[in-house]
This record gives C-alpha cells, sequence and structure tokens, in this order.
C-alpha cells in the first residue's frame, strides 16, 4: 500500500485550529480513518534480549511462546516478531486491558504499550495522535518517533518536528522535549504504523525456559518464594521443593506452600511442586544426634533430598531463600556446613538483600500474604533451644555418623508427593 497524504503543517495563523473529536469512547480494533483500516496491537520490548547476539532468536521465540502461554485461556493470539519488539494483535472481542495486564508480567519484556495502527499515511498518523493525545489532563507534550526497516517517505526526525507541529496547533498543549507530561511516540517498522501514549514497565530478565532448570527449597515464609521469582526472571525454570513434618506438625505449610506455588507458576506456566515429608528423617536425627545440632543436621539432610528429587527432575542447582545473618542458620560458618551436604551447586540469590527489600519484593510478586500467615513449618519441630550458630563440619559429621545417610534420603525422596500446576 503507498504511502500517501502527509498532512499540512502550516502556522495556526493560516487556518483555524479545528478541534480533535475525544476518545472517551472504547477504541475499536477494527475502526477506519480515511477509509483505512485501524487495528489495536499491544506492542512489547525487550532489553536484555535485544543483546544476545546470535542467540537472540532463541530468546525472542521463548519470550513469544511465554506471552502466548500468559494469554491462552483469554484468546487465540499469535505474538509475532518483528525487529526490535513483539506484536500481539487485538481482535474487538478481547479484554485488551487484561491481555496487557498478563502480557506485560512475562518475565523478558522491559516494558509494553497498547497501540494503534496499521498501513496509514501520515495524515492518518495525525488523526490517530490527535485521539490519544485530546484524553487526560496534562499540560506539555513531547513525540518520539523511530522509523526501521522502512519505506515510509519520512524520516523519524520529519515525523517528531510535523506531528508535533500538528499537535500543538490541534491539541493545544505546549512542547516540552525534555519532561513531558506525556509523549506520543511513533514507531514504524517495515510498512507498519504503531502509535501510543501509555507504555508501562514490564519485569524486565529474560524469558523463562532459556536458563535451564533450578530446584529451589520452598518453605511457606517470605524469603524463598522470592528467591524462586529471581531465578525465573533470570530465565530458569524451578522444580519447587517443600518439606514438612506431618503428622506431628500440622499441615499447614503444605498448604501454604501450595498457595505460593500457585502464585509462582503464573511467572513459568507449569510447576512441580513436591511436598517431601522430613519427620520420620528428623526422628533420627533427634534420637542419635546433639541438641545443639538439630537444626543444622535438619538443613543438610533437606540440601541431600532436596539434589536428589532436583536431579531426578533435570535441574542443574538448588536455589534456597538464605539472606546472610538473618537467623542462626544463616551464619557463614553454618551455610557453608549445610552446603557441603548438597550435591549440586547451590544458588542464593538473596544472600546480601535486607529484610525490608525482600518484603517489598514479595509484595510486588503477591505473596507476602500468604507467606505471613502463620504455619508450623518443618524446622521447628524438636527446635533445640540454643542451636549452634558457627557449626564445624568434622563435629556434624561425627553425628551424621550414627546416621544411616543415604536410606534416609532415598526413603525421604521416595515419599514425596507431586503437585503438577498449570496457568492459566
Amino acid at each position: 500500500m503507498p504511502w500517501t497524504g502527509e498532512r499540512s503543517t502550516r502556522p495556526s495563523g493560516d487556518r483555524p485550529a479545528r478541534r480533535v473529536r475525544s476518545t472517551r469512547r472504547r477504541a475499536r480494533s477494527n475502526d477506519t480513518v480515511a477509509g483505512m483500516a485501524i487495528r489495536d496491537y499491544l506492542i512489547v520490548h525487550y532489553h536484555e534480549v535485544g543483546l544476545k547476539g546470535g542467540n537472540r532468536s532463541l530468546f525472542e521465540r521463548a519470550l513469544v511462546r511465554n506471552i502466548s502461554r500468559a494469554t491462552s485461556d483469554l484468546a487465540t493470539l499469535k505474538p509475532r516478531r518483528l525487529p526490535g519488539r513483539i506484536l500481539v494483535d487485538l481482535p474487538s472481542e478481547v479484554d485488551s486491558d487484561e491481555v496487557g495486564a498478563r502480557a506485560g508480567a512475562v518475565y523478558g519484556i522491559a516494558n509494553y504499550a497498547r497501540a494503534r495502527g496499521g498501513q496509514v499515511s501520515f495524515d492518518q498518523i495525525c488523526d490517530i495522535a490527535g485521539e490519544m493525545m485530546t484524553a487526560g489532563d496534562y499540560d506539555t507534550f513531547a513525540v518520539r518517533a523511530r522509523v526501521a526497516h522502512s519505506t515510509f517517505p519520512m524520516s523519524a526526525r520529519e515525523i517528531n518536528e510535523k506531528l508535533g507541529a500538528w499537535l500543538l496547533e490541534h491539541v493545544g498543549k505546549r512542547v516540552n522535549l525534555s519532561e513531558p507530561d506525556r509523549t506520543c511516540y511513533v514507531e514504524i517498522v517495515g510498512d507498519l504504523v504503531l502509535v501510543y501514549v501509555e507504555r508501562r514497565a514490564g519485569p524486565g530478565g529474560l524469558p523463562v525456559g532459556t536458563s535451564g532448570r533450578v530446584g529451589v527449597l520452598l518453605s511457606a515464609g517470605i524469603d524463598s518464594p522470592v528467591a524462586a521469582a529471581r531465578m525465573m526472571r533470570r530465565g530458569a525454570r524451578a522444580t519447587l521443593i517443600h518439606f514438612h513434618s506431618q503428622p506431628f506438625t500440622d499441615g499447614s505449610s503444605a498448604r501454604n506452600a501450595e498457595e505460593i506455588a500457585a502464585i509462582l507458576t503464573q511467572r513459568q506456566f507449569d510447576s512441580n511442586l513436591y511436598l517431601v515429608p522430613l519427620a520420620p528423617a528428623q526422628q533420627q536425627i533427634v534420637t542419635a544426634c546433639p541438641e545443639n545440632l538439630r537444626t543444622v543436621l535438619y538443613r543438610r539432610m533437606m540440601m541431600r533430598i532436596a539434589s536428589e528429587i532436583a536431579r531426578r527432575d533435570g535441574a542443574q542447582a538448588l536455589v534456597t531463600g538464605d539472606s546472610l545473618g538473618q537467623v542462626a542458620s544463616q551464619t557463614l560458618e553454618n551455610l557453608a556446613v549445610v552446603e557441603d551436604a548438597a550435591t549440586l551447586p547451590v544458588l542464593r540469590p538473596l544472600i546480601g538483600r535486607d529484610k525490608t527489600e525482600i518484603i517489598e519484593e514479595a509484595r510486588a510478586l503477591g505473596t507476602f500474604e500468604v507467606s505471613s500467615a502463620p504455619c508450623q513449618e518443618a524446622c521447628v519441630l524438636f527446635e533445640p533451644k540454643s542451636p549452634v550458630t558457627k557449626a564445624r563440619l568434622r563435629d556434624v559429621e561425627r553425628a551424621e555418623g550414627q546416621l544411616d545417610l543415604d536410606a534416609m534420603t532415598d526413603e525421604a525422596a521416595a515419599a514425596a508427593e507431586v503437585r503438577p500446576l498449570r496457568f492459566p
């Protein structure tokens, strides 16, 4: 379709300013401006994915798949890759706000916006922008245009200048190029023109599924869900492993862990939650080992069992929610002794984070309320009065010499209950 109809940008004194039709009505996915079809789109930008060089297409395809999966119950959408961005056609029957919210939460997205456009001329760009810029209360504006791989007969600079002049005449707001109250974005890629004014931040990071798999030791508390989400944001899929001490504790930790796992699954779409009974191993530790070492021994047992389950699920590392010095088990000495029992690398995304920072992330993730609910965690069973804070490996290994560690590990891993979770 040829590019035609460049809008005149004569000074306002040469002709009276005309009013631009308000866009308070709901925009339709198929509309017409000057006889040409105008559609609604969701335009998605990424940042880190664009730095991947020769592997970039792999990451882009993963991002497209994840956007499709995140919105699969809303409509049959077909996101497509364009140079430097991803575009989703929004049919008139879909809830575009819900699609935007779902897609905008996908890891790997830097920002996203609802756009209008199509194969349009400059006259039509002016009309679309005019409708968008009429609504709302603001004083100053700017135009930001980008032209890529296109035969459009105007450069980005020309669009900035001429569309800015047209909006200045027709909308009646002041121009501020450094700190505008509102920005009108125009992106032209190939023969497609996209116009939008509201750009929202995404979570950033990398698409889930591009960085392997990790096994997360998931408690019902605040920290480990945040650690899991941080690894997902780096592109890793998470196998979720929760330890409970039933029947000596109630089922509250497992119930809370399931709720947390359901929230985390919204970020990776498929999860396996393993509910692992730790009580039999704890009973043997209590019977055979010094009281002050119990917590460290519990955690070493968890590392062994989690390593076995994670390896079976294809994971290449373990993840914990440890934060240095937060509790007695998280001193450097104890962390080193506990990690020694793992047979996979142990990653600690929160190790240098303050509790207030972790709580803030948990609120944003949506897990804080569940994580704050009272429950009986596994490690409180037969909890020592004075747990060791600087455990020595030789003392711990001497205590473990009284135990059949391999049998305890195999028994717990075999008794684990698997809960598959899906979203949406």
